[in-house]
């Protein structure tokens, strides 16, 4: 596979993230299941605020947990510096189809679960979602995560202050941060970009809404597995 491809299957990642944080909070929970940070402030206005929710954003960051160490089990095999790894594209399938399952309950409710139904779908979202985390984390891609953005946000502001102040460094760390500058950018930029189209589905075709992180998902896992399959 080569590296132009990977980059490609990270921004469908990324669109999946953005899409079913979108998803999470505003339709079945109002908690993130990719941005663990908002849940963790969630979770402390929560504890002394009058009527303040832990319930959800813990169901969240207790999912994404289980699905982090699922997802590092089933891909802690993978070579170092591989661009791809079958097992990667094994963990994106399961969660591709625990993001159907999900669509297909959310489509089901009629787009208004019950708020028991809504803990069980965010909690299904968030394994998910933590199950990319981990599998993702295997392949070790400097400054690029497709779930939590606020780690990128940081890396890429970072780097552009270094090289405005024209801080002295060494020429192999100049190249490697010139090679993912770009890939930064765009990742933050289809996170918000599947961020706005989950807001339009939930505006005008809201049966939708689950079914943008799953395709995403499961298109990056096919193509995945099949250049695997011919490398």
């Amino acid at each position: 596979m080569r590296e132009t491809e990977r980059d490609a299957l990270l921004l469908l990642l990324a669109a999946a993230s953005g899409s079913a944080d979108g998803w999470s909070y505003f339709g079945i929970g109002h908690a993130f299941v990719a941005n663990m940070t908002g849940n963790t402030v969630l979770l402390g206005i929560g504890v002394f605020h009058l009527h303040g929710d832990v319930v959800h954003p813990l169901i969240a960051v207790g999912g994404y947990v289980l699905g982090t160490v699922t997802g590092t089990l089933i891909a802690r095999n993978v070579r170092p510096g591989v661009m791809w790894d079958r097992r990667v594209s094994w963990t994106l399938f399961v969660e591709a189809l625990l993001l159907i399952v999900a669509e297909a309950a959310w489509v089901g409710s009629r787009q208004q679960p019950t708020p028991h139904f809504a803990s069980v779908l965010l909690g299904t979202v968030a394994l998910a979602v933590g199950m990319q985390s981990g599998a993702m984390f295997q392949l070790r891609i400097p400054g690029i995560v497709t779930t939590y953005i606020t780690g990128t946000w940081t890396t890429l502001t970072n780097g552009i202050t270094l090289l405005i102040a024209h801080q002295p460094r060494i020429e192999r760390e100049k190249v490697k941060f010139e090679e993912r500058f770009a890939l930064q950018a765009a990742l933050l930029a289809t996170y918000f970009l599947a961020a706005v189209l989950t807001g339009w589905a939930f505006r005008h075709a809201p049966a939708t809404v689950g079914g943008i992180a799953a395709t995403a998902v499961l298109l990056a896992a096919g193509y995945g597995a099949l250049r695997e399959r011919h490398d």
